[in-house]
């Protein structure tokens, strides 16, 4: 099922527009970064230091939601699919029958992990209003499965995982950092002055 699951949507998905969406919602350099310096000129512009400190804690919940991926891949040790399905998979960036890059574990998907973590943290951090995140999320986790760089399974427990993560993170900060609380409620009470 995950591999039929994968090579529907990494095959039958096929199309130059979803090529170029998915390539580029699946860059680091190209999505992630750039979208991490739009939150930070997004939160320090509506709540100036309150909102660098959330963009800084934003940081820290994706580098260690990143570690702990990291160390999952190394004890499960699951492979990727355009490891074992290499002669199957259609990956844009490598000729047919190419294996991909270095690292051969995929268990979690670290992109999917982290995209459900900031979704989760800052939806928690900004009382629901960034719930549109979760959208985004699922977009970057849907696009390793078109590029054949995780099965479905390995993206559904890096979501599960980023999902309690992410709630864990606000939870934990919220209830035992005094800070974490005050820069959630600086940030209500900003988002509350801008309605007005």
């Amino acid at each position: 099922m995950d591999e039929a699951l994968l090579l529907w949507i990494n095959q039958g998905w096929a199309h130059p527009v979803l090529d170029g969406l998915f390539g580029w919602l699946s860059s680091r350099a190209g999505f992630a970064l750039p979208f991490a310096l739009v939150l930070l000129a997004l939160f320090t512009w509506r709540w100036r230091t309150a909102g660098l400190q959330l963009w800084l804690l934003l940081i820290l919940v994706v580098g260690t939601g990143d570690f702990l991926g990291n160390l999952l891949k190394g004890i499960l040790a699951e492979v990727r699919p355009c490891y074992t399905l290499a002669e199957q998979v259609r990956q844009l960036d490598r000729p047919p029958g190419v294996s991909c890059g270095a690292n051969l574990t995929g268990m979690p998907s670290n992109h999917a992990l982290n995209a459900f973590a900031t979704a989760t943290f800052l939806s928690l951090m900004l009382g629901g209003r960034a719930v549109w995140l979760f959208v985004i999320a699922a977009l970057v986790a849907l696009s390793r499965v078109y590029l054949g760089k995780h099965y479905p399974s390995q993206i559904g427990a890096g979501a599960f995982i980023g999902l309690f993560w992410g709630l864990a993170s606000a939870w934990l900060g919220l209830n035992y950092l005094p800070f974490v609380k005050r820069i959630r409620d600086l940030v209500a009470a900003g988002s509350s002055r801008h309605a007005n």
